[in-house]
């Protein structure tokens, strides 16, 4: 047994801080801030998904990761995950209908959606805010580790069964276009999710061989994948590009491939990860993501068009949009938590909760 499973077995144990961990949220969101201003020409590398969707993964990865390493009871573990998320995501609701009703008489009742038991995953579109479906997946991730996984022990057969229920219900969904569905919707994330249980079960390996050869590596698959499937073919759907004609099972490879690059993905960056140093600067966005997350879609959708007005050359422009959304709704982040001490402030409402209910 590794001490981090030996972790996991003891009731009421924080799970341990992990360096790597950092880095896949600092970068993972990087990739989707970085996905949703810029986009093409980077989307041919890793299709028939987006770059952005990489992030998605990440987090997916290692809050399976987290979870395994987490001694503390379930139900204590759901809140603590659950309320920084609902507190922020419903006070930005909020804002965002109090704004558009003054400005566009619409409250913009679709980003409620995701706090309700995350039903926007039954719709076939994103809520008004985008990002915010994934707080209804996120959600749905969590029961299934409530009420499937925990106390389990993942082995490579369960992961190779969830590939396949995954590979067949999305392409399921893709061909009676119902695509928003088929990427909300849980088994879409199923085979990331469960990889974060088998690797945490394989112990951290952190920086036990060479990085040296782990980046090229990454960056060559990047290279090599554009080169392959932009002979195929792919078109600009979303949010999964379709192939072009001549295929007999189209919606059915497309849904083996969106596996394959999510899973490639996540597991060389996880390697890569795990033997980077630690860093403040990356600790610091780390801490920071949620609210990153769920804010960046509806300033790029109000300031873009004003905020482009400065600058003539593109690059220019996008670059110092993304380090603007990027680094500035960080800072933000981290003066509202110190402001308001979400940590306390989670820890007297669970108190309260627990008194009551004695979980």
């Amino acid at each position: 047994m590794t001490n981090a499973e030996s972790q996991n077995c003891s009731p009421g144990i924080l799970p341990a801080h992990q360096h790597f961990i950092d880095w896949m949220k600092a970068v993972g969101m990087f990739l989707i801030v970085f996905g949703h201003v810029v986009g093409a020409p980077f989307n041919q590398f890793t299709q028939p998904i987006y770059p952005k969707q990489l992030g998605v993964a990440f987090f997916v990865f290692i809050t399976a990761w987290s979870l395994a390493n987490d001694g503390r009871s379930r139900w204590r573990i759901l809140f603590h995950r659950l309320f920084p998320v609902y507190f922020y995501g419903m006070c930005l609701a909020l804002l965002l209908s109090s704004l558009f009703f003054l400005l566009k008489d619409d409250t913009n009742p679709s980003n409620y959606l995701p706090f309700f038991l995350g039903i926007n995953v039954l719709f076939n579109n994103f809520p008004a805010n985008p990002t915010t479906w994934y707080v209804g997946t996120y959600l749905h991730l969590l029961l299934f580790w409530c009420f499937f996984l925990r106390d389990r022990t993942i082995a490579t057969k369960h992961v190779l069964f969830v590939l396949v229920c995954e590979i067949a219900v999305r392409s399921l969904l893709v061909t009676i276009e119902k695509s928003y569905i088929a990427y909300m919707l849980l088994p879409n994330w199923g085979t990331v999710f469960l990889l974060g249980f088998l690797w945490f079960r394989k112990g951290d390996e952190a920086n036990r061989g060479p990085l040296s050869y782990l980046l090229p590596l990454w960056l060559g698959c990047f290279a090599l994948w554009a080169y392959v499937t932009n002979a195929v073919g792919f078109d600009t759907s979303f949010p999964f590009r379709k192939l072009s004609e001549g295929f007999v099972y189209p919606a059915l490879t497309q849904s083996l491939l969106v596996s394959f690059v999510y899973c490639l993905n996540t597991i060389l960056f996880f390697a890569i990860a795990r033997r980077l140093p630690p860093l403040r600067m990356v600790s610091f966005f780390s801490r920071n993501t949620l609210i990153i997350f769920l804010a960046h879609m509806p300033l790029i959708y109000g300031l873009a068009p004003w905020f482009y007005s400065f600058f003539e050359t593109t690059f220019v422009k996008k670059a110092v949009l993304i380090c603007t959304l990027y680094v500035g709704l960080a800072l933000i982040s981290e003066a509202i938590n110190k402001i308001l001490n979400i940590k306390a402030l989670k820890a007297r409402v669970w108190h309260e909760i627990e008194s009551k209910l004695a979980l």
